[in-house]
């Protein structure tokens, strides 16, 4: 996507952008009464305009907020502690990018600054009764918005710190992202099949971590300046050290920088544009789930199952007639990177557990069976490796039959 695009989402995304807004909003309404105060009836300025009426539920509202928003903040720090010590930090992010989170935040912060705003506004004697009636109604409404919030917030509290529920939020952020590279295989241009990138232009990183974006529609204009072409090396996801081969531009290029421009480049890893990211979370809460001290199979074979629903939608997809950028060329996702991210720890940790090995195999033998032909193969190999693995531990005999069944069955 666009880099502006890119960076305009990752700002909306966090957690003090939305809270500014709503602050602002907050305080934009305390002020503006006084604008709208000539739209209001004589009678019903005498009757709801009152000093001590506004004044008093003003008050009442600032002290509720204040009380609120600190433990929404505390009960949102205590969920990310939580989240990042029992499933894995990797997606303890998702606890404060959250919307349903930030928009309960937000709404007590707005409702407080407003409150206070307004408060200062009718002490100073800032608005007559015409304005002092608009804050009254204003501040029915925003009792109304707060008690939904609250309301909402305690009801997704119940579940923010659920395992199962990270687990499909991980699944749900995965999807979205193999929906946009199903659309765009390979980033909205065309297939490089690798091998020893042409001569041209190098494009390098600037500095080290993972390529988190890739401007595909900036690369197209600057090589159709150019007149030539450009090969992406590194794809999203991509671990860079600085000035690592990114690209290379063939042509008659004159400046790297529109090229380079391209590139985004984070010690952080995102779901954006990494299908593989969301796919190495799930392998990392199976992995924390059959850890000796957690000893928790189940969960580990509900991301077998968030894997296989990602990889059958992966190896069922139709492939673009054409390439919105003709002039980038840039690799696919690696079936056999896909297969081990997701399958691969729970194939390591997990071989010696009925609960995790029947379902493992099951998964892996109906990816083996997948039209997509590579990535039926690498799901194919890490299926006899389970199987070698499920043979050698220490598995009852019986659950070792029923595992050879499951594999034998599929073939």
């Amino acid at each position: 996507m666009s880099r502006w695009r890119f960076w305009w989402r990752v700002i909306t995304r966090t957690l003090w952008f939305r809270v500014s807004v709503y602050a602002g909003l907050g305080i934009v309404a305390a002020l503006a009464a006084v604008v709208l105060a000539p739209l209001v009836p004589d009678e019903m300025a005498e009757r709801i305009g009152g000093y001590d009426t506004v004044e008093g539920l003003l008050r009442i509202l600032a002290s509720s907020l204040l009380a609120v928003a600190t433990f929404s903040i505390g009960a949102m720090v205590s969920s990310y502690t939580a989240v990042s010590s029992s499933v894995t930090p990797r997606v303890a992010a998702i606890v404060t990018d959250d919307p349903q989170t930030q928009n309960a935040l937000a709404t007590f912060v707005g409702g407080f600054l407003f409150s206070i705003v307004a408060l200062v506004a009718v002490e100073a004697s800032y608005y007559g009764a015409e304005g002092r009636a608009i804050i009254y109604l204003a501040t029915l409404v925003m009792i109304g918005l707060v008690a939904l919030a609250l309301v909402t917030w305690i009801g997704h509290l119940g579940r923010l710190a659920r395992l199962s529920y990270m687990v499909d939020r991980v699944e749900s952020l995965s999807k979205d992202a193999f929906e946009a590279r199903i659309t765009s295989p390979w980033l909205g241009g065309r297939r490089w099949e690798g091998g020893a990138p042409p001569a041209g232009a190098e494009i390098r990183a600037r500095r080290a971590g993972h390529v988190l974006n890739v401007d595909v529609a900036s690369l197209e204009a600057a090589a159709a300046e150019a007149g030539g072409e450009v090969v992406v090396l590194c794809t999203p996801g991509r671990f860079v050290a600085k000035n690592d081969l990114l690209a290379v531009a063939t042509g008659r290029v004159e400046a790297i920088e529109p090229f380079a421009a391209a590139f985004t480049v984070s010690p952080n890893r995102s779901f954006d544009q990494d299908p593989r990211y969301g796919l190495a979370v799930l392998g990392e809460i199976a992995a924390r789930a059959l850890s000796p001290a957690v000893n928790d199979p189940a969960t580990a074979a509900s991301t077998v199952g968030a894997g296989l629903r990602l990889l059958q939608a992966w190896a069922d997809r139709e492939l673009p007639d054409h390439a919105r950028c003709a002039r980038v060329l840039a690799p696919g996702l690696d079936p056999q990177g896909l297969i081990d991210d997701v399958f691969g720890p729970a194939s390591r940790y997990g071989a010696s557990d009925p609960v995790l090995a029947e379902p493992l195999l099951r998964a892996l033998t109906v990816l083996a069976d997948s039209p997509d032909r590579d990535l039926a193969q690498a799901a194919s190999v890490l299926a006899d490796e389970t199987l070698a693995r499920v043979l050698q531990s220490s598995m009852e005999p019986r659950w070792k039959t029923v595992c050879e069944a499951c594999l034998d069955t599929a073939r």
